[in-house]
């Protein structure tokens, strides 16, 4: 039987319950300092955490050119239409509405990512019924806060400077639709309604030892504890981003180092109609695989550089790479 972990259990708890919350309560603390030192962390976050998991979907991507083969016409038709897409509205100073679509599409990414590394876990630990009510409940708990949100205040960026210029969302005011302050407490009743049917459900399963794994539910308590302060304690709304999605974005690097590292210690799957460029990407991320400083490197390397097109690109570049990694992640994780 496969092991029931990515790397092993010290390690993927590490990560996963012990790392991102480590990483939200230091970006929680800078934020309530209300001085340069959050800027600083977000910073650091975004160069060593975030960035570098938006560009880990690349490398899992291109660490096999029969698997970029099968995917090859996606990646470059989304590439296409995001890029056309930003650039358009980057041109015409409609700034909001690309940080819009970035804010909206953010947490149902997030979800699906949280939803699939829970079944992943369980499958790997031998779980054979269904995980709709993991799901309902990851659904309930991630609407729930962002109704909330919407129902008080909305979502704005604070102020912020970077070595004397302002980043290019700052002060920037994110649509939301009018509703009464009644929503998020219709949000939070079918969430509280969605925990106790998984409750129950997981107290049934567990009688018959047919439960989930104890893990798992570590996890998705964790998980739903961390949004839920994100989007209830914090106002301002690139310091909410960030706290919400620590564990996620720790949890995406467990993922495709794992993958990747399995992928590499298989017999590789040819695809003789593959370019010797792509040919030349899998070499690499097989030499890096070997190499873990050189990983790190690469992807500190690779996030710098897009983070340093930030103010030079107004911010369009970054968004275009984000977006493309929340399309591509729907594509090249997709179950059959």
């Amino acid at each position: 039987m496969r092991p029931p972990w990515f790397f092993n259990l010290r390690a993927d708890a590490a990560a996963i319950l012990l790392a991102g919350p480590l990483v939200s309560l230091a970006l929680y603390l800078a934020v309530q300092q209300r001085g340069p030192s959050f800027l600083l962390c977000a910073l650091a976050f975004a160069l060593l955490l975030d960035l570098p998991h938006v560009l880990h979907t690349y490398i899992r991507l291109f660490a096999n050119p029969a698997d970029f083969h099968r995917h090859r016409q996606s990646f470059w038709r989304s590439l296409l239409i995001l890029a056309l897409l930003c650039s358009a509205l980057g041109t015409l100073g409609q700034y909001a509405i690309l940080v819009t679509i970035w804010v909206y599409w953010q947490p149902y990414h997030v979800c699906k990512q949280h939803f699939g590394v829970a079944t992943l876990y369980a499958r790997k630990s031998g779980y054979k019924h269904s995980t709709r009510h993991v799901l309902l409940l990851l659904i309930c708990g991630f609407a729930a806060p962002l109704l909330y949100r919407l129902c008080h205040g909305g979502f704005r960026f604070g102020q912020y400077q970077l070595f004397g210029q302002s980043l290019p969302f700052s002060g920037l005011q994110v649509y939301t639709p009018p509703l009464p302050a009644w929503s998020a407490g219709i949000g939070y009743a079918v969430f509280g309604l969605a925990a106790l049917v998984y409750m129950a459900r997981e107290y049934q399963a567990a009688r018959r030892a047919a439960g989930l794994p104890r893990f798992v539910n570590l996890m998705l308590a964790i998980v739903l504890i961390l949004y839920n302060a994100a989007y209830l304690l914090i106002s301002d709304l690139y310091a909410l981003i960030l706290i919400a999605t620590s564990v996620h974005a720790i949890q995406y690097h467990l993922v495709c180092a794992s993958t990747v590292r399995n992928l590499y210690a298989q017999p590789s799957e040819q695809d003789n109609a593959a370019s010797p460029l792509l040919h030349a990407l899998q070499r690499g991320v097989r030499y890096l695989t070997r190499h873990p400083l050189a990983w790190c490197g690469a992807l500190l390397m690779a996030s710098l550089l897009v983070l340093c097109s930030e103010l030079p690109t107004l911010g369009i570049l970054p968004l275009i790479v984000v977006l493309h990694h929340f399309y591509l992640d729907g594509v090249i994780w997709k179950r059959s």
